[in-house]
């Protein structure tokens, strides 16, 4: 959500960097991570501090905050003065570079007009002869000083950069015109809708598929309403979308925001707002959570051909799969918060990426799409990075595509609202024995199942510095 006046920025207080830090932030600047160039302040253009709370965390495509407090003073922006950082992180997770905003080297407010956006939700294009990943974003912001402030709620990047170790070069966008990228599923403006938000991209036979959802308010920080989520889909590349006809799952809002070229909608659905998609074995699997930060995952199934069928998915229902959605079991606990899945090649296993009710971004192992689903490994502390939010996995990390150890991901901060590109080494993790299918479990062996220790806590992650944001 934007707002049309100018957000005015907090005085900010600089601290000199350790020696430690030194070397650390050298070698970002090897990456092309521009430090001590201006970076626009946490959702552009936004008063200060944000809608919904004053102390909430994160939010998702809608500058909106957290459901959980998780110390008793976060330190947030809108709680002790301070701007955006650019986290300088040794250990199992570090910061590779910041993807968007003024000082990317993706030079995306020259380029595309973009001075604040979040997101980054990652797939494959599918195409052989043209591999490319797409990169959906959310809300997103351009000139603060125009009317308007050149809000968008979603813009698509395009990438083929597959050295990701320096850095992800964004190749082109869907364009409105030069130097503004333009809204690729853009809100109807119309009185109950205030915004669309994507929460997950698969491609199928060519075509590329986004399930959005369409956000009838915001409440409390982590909190909000949608009206409804639907399928769009793309022939061309991501550069022109239309909504599936028949797709559309309702929420809590009003269906009445249901455009006429989506159809009457297929279902009331409140638990299956927001997806995560996996391709497996010829099926779409769609990891499904309501709107919120503060939901459960349940686990549908298609045909990858019948994508656009919703009478052809199938829900997990802890014994089998069934028809009714309404019989869908919890794959994994809450709270649950954009939430990405994929297979790793290094693991062996599915990998389900998101953040906790802790706000920690963490890691889940399965055999199977539908688990049973590992305990949670932190891949990145909140005690680090407060106003962390969202892990969207990189299909081309070495981790994922072969047995390579580097884990590339995605994650957004509320106060530089902006995207970030991480790295971390799965190395670095604790190993997990999967149960057999008639193991029972002793307490002593619970290497599976249990929540491994916060790396900030152990020093397996180490908070170098906090770059502070200079104004722009």
């Amino acid at each position: 959500m934007s707002r049309n006046t100018p957000r005015r920025r907090p005085r900010l207080s600089r601290r000199t960097p350790s020696p430690l830090a030194a070397g650390t932030v050298a070698a970002l600047a090897i990456g092309a991570l521009s430090v001590l160039s201006p970076v626009a302040a946490a959702a552009p253009c936004d008063p200060w501090p944000p809608a919904g709370g004053t102390g909430g965390i994160g939010g998702s495509g809608s500058l909106s905050g957290s459901a959980a407090t998780p110390v008793a003073t976060p330190a947030t922006p809108w709680a002790n003065g301070a701007s955006g950082y650019i986290p300088v992180l040794q250990g199992r997770t570090t910061t590779v570079e910041l993807l968007t905003g003024p000082t990317s080297p993706n030079r995306t407010v020259e380029r595309f007009g973009i001075s604040g956006t979040d997101l980054g939700i990652l797939w494959e294009n599918g195409n052989a002869s043209n591999p490319q990943i797409m990169m959906a974003l959310g809300d997103t912001m351009g000139d603060c000083r125009l009317p308007g402030t050149q809000w968008r709620s979603n813009i698509l990047f395009r990438s083929s950069d597959r050295t990701l170790s320096n850095g992800m070069r964004i190749d082109d966008a869907p364009m409105e015109r030069a130097g503004l990228a333009k809204s690729i599923l853009p809100r109807s403006n119309l009185p109950g809708e205030v915004t669309v938000i994507p929460t997950a991209g698969v491609e199928v036979d060519g075509t590329q598929y986004l399930r959005y959802m369409s956000v009838a308010s915001w409440g409390d920080p982590g909190e909000w309403v949608t009206n409804y989520s639907a399928l769009a889909a793309s022939g061309d590349n991501g550069e022109n979308w239309t909504p599936v006809a028949g797709t559309a799952r309702t929420g809590t809002g009003s269906a009445r925001l249901i455009p006429a070229n989506l159809g009457a909608p297929f279902t009331t659905h409140t638990a299956g707002q927001m997806s995560a998609f996996l391709k497996h074995d010829g099926f779409v699997y769609e990891y499904l959570t309501p709107s919120g930060r503060s939901g459960a995952v349940t686990l549908a199934r298609v045909p990858e051909r019948s994508i656009r069928d919703m009478s052809a998915y199938e829900f997990w229902n802890g014994a089998g799969w069934g028809r009714d959605h309404r019989s869908a079991a919890t794959v994994i606990p809450p709270r649950v918060s954009e939430l990405s899945v994929s297979w790793s090649a290094r693991l062996g296993r599915f990998i389900a990426l998101y953040t906790n009710g802790n706000n920690d971004i963490v890691m889940r192992q399965a055999a199977t799409p539908e688990g049973p689903w590992s305990g949670e490994d932190i891949l990145l502390s909140y005690r680090h990075v407060p106003t962390l939010y969202g892990a969207f996995i990189h299909p081309w990390s070495p981790a994922v595509e072969t047995v390579g150890s580097d884990l590339y991901f995605t994650m957004s901060t509320w106060d530089a609202y902006n995207v970030f590109l991480m790295k971390t080494d799965l190395n670095q993790i604790p190993a997990r024995t999967l149960p057999g299918a008639t193991t029972r479990m002793r307490v002593a062996d619970d290497s599976w199942t249990r929540d491994t220790p916060d790396p900030a806590e152990t020093g397996e992650t180490v908070l170098v510095d906090r770059l502070p944001i200079p104004r722009a």
